[in-house]
């Protein structure tokens, strides 16, 4: 049994889902990579006889993906990538998902493997100091620490850590704008310390590379994100509120990785919970409250047809491909 395989089934255990459902493995490592066409090609092809669902993104700075499958085709993949070599010290996560999350599977080739725009910065060879989970509270309690989070506006709406800033980016690319704007305020206004975290790890960890680029000394990062501290810090301990945006069918998870309580609105992508579900402006696939006011009509057209072909594949009992997979929770109009 590999190292991970043995990771991936402690996780099942602790979370008692040993024999049913999908194991949903998110990972990322910064390492050089030559011939990533060749290796695109690889990876789908062990995806692929394994029926694996998912994305990973690979580029010259590394590898970056989400994908789900049972327990013995998870194991598979895991036994592939630890044998493969160039991924030891590989960022994995694991979470579970009774039902599949994804509709296919996306290998691709990427100029960054997390686009932030700046593919001169290189977290392989500088980054900030990694915080496990298990120290993150204490490092945060510093009044001297400036929490970040790195995510998007429709991520940090359904959840962040207490008394952590907001940059209120759309993507990631908007990141160093902001940054910049900190590092423009002048040196007695700097924060003495910089704490930041995402989802997974990846992006505040290319943020905090971005960080020491612009002169901040001192720079730490959550290793794992979110999903790695809801995993190994115990509900009572946890400085979390609220619940993690994902990017797959489950839309958002608890404390305890478990699907949460969150569906998605097709037209804006944003969280929406049951009182969003139950606003006037919410229709099925087409708009919420947020997006009803400006959304285009022929937008609203395109989206209403959409959901036509999903309803009409439902009766004739097939799964329409193009229907959007986070809206597990959406309550169609009576």
């Amino acid at each position: 049994m590999t190292v991970l395989v043995a990771d991936m089934i402690r996780m099942l255990n602790r979370l008692k889902t040993k024999e049913c459902g999908y194991v949903i493995a998110t990972f990322y490592k910064f390492v050089h990579i030559d011939q990533v066409d060749l290796l695109c090609i690889q990876v789908q092809q062990v995806c692929d006889k394994n029926k694996i669902l998912g994305t990973i993104l690979l580029a010259d700075e590394g590898i970056n993906g989400t994908i789900s499958a049972p327990r013995d085709a998870m194991a598979s993949w895991l036994n592939w990538i630890e044998a493969d070599g160039r991924f030891d010290n590989l960022s994995l996560k694991f979470s579970y998902s009774p039902a599949q999350p994804f509709l296919r599977m996306k290998v691709r080739p990427k100029r960054e493997i997390v686009t932030m725009g700046y593919p001169e910065i290189n977290p392989a060879k500088i980054t900030g100091t990694y915080v496990d989970p298990i120290n993150w509270n204490k490092v945060i309690a510093d009044p001297d620490v400036l929490l970040i989070d790195t995510r998007n506006t429709y991520e940090t709406a359904i959840g962040m850590f207490a008394n952590a800033i907001d940059p209120m980016t759309k993507n990631f690319r908007d990141f160093p704008e902001w940054a910049q704007s900190l590092a423009n305020q002048p040196p007695n206004q700097h924060p003495k310390k910089i704490a930041m975290y995402c989802t997974g790890g990846i992006r505040c960890e290319k943020a905090s590379a971005l960080m020491k680029d612009l002169g901040f000394a001192e720079v730490y990062h959550l290793k794992g994100g979110i999903l790695k501290y809801l995993e190994d810090v115990p509900t009572s301990d946890s400085k979390w509120q609220g619940e993690c945006f994902v990017f797959d069918g489950r839309v958002a998870v608890d404390h305890g990785l478990k699907p949460g309580s969150y569906a998605m609105c097709h037209a804006c992508r944003m969280p929406l919970s049951a009182v969003d579900l139950d606003h006037p402006d919410f229709e099925d696939g087409i708009s919420c409250s947020r997006c009803k006011p400006t959304l285009d009509l022929n937008r609203a057209a395109r989206f209403a047809e959409r959901q036509k072909q999903i309803r009409l594949a439902k009766e004739r009992g097939e799964m329409h491909l193009g229907r959007n997979p986070r809206q597990k929770h959406a309550k169609p109009k009576v």
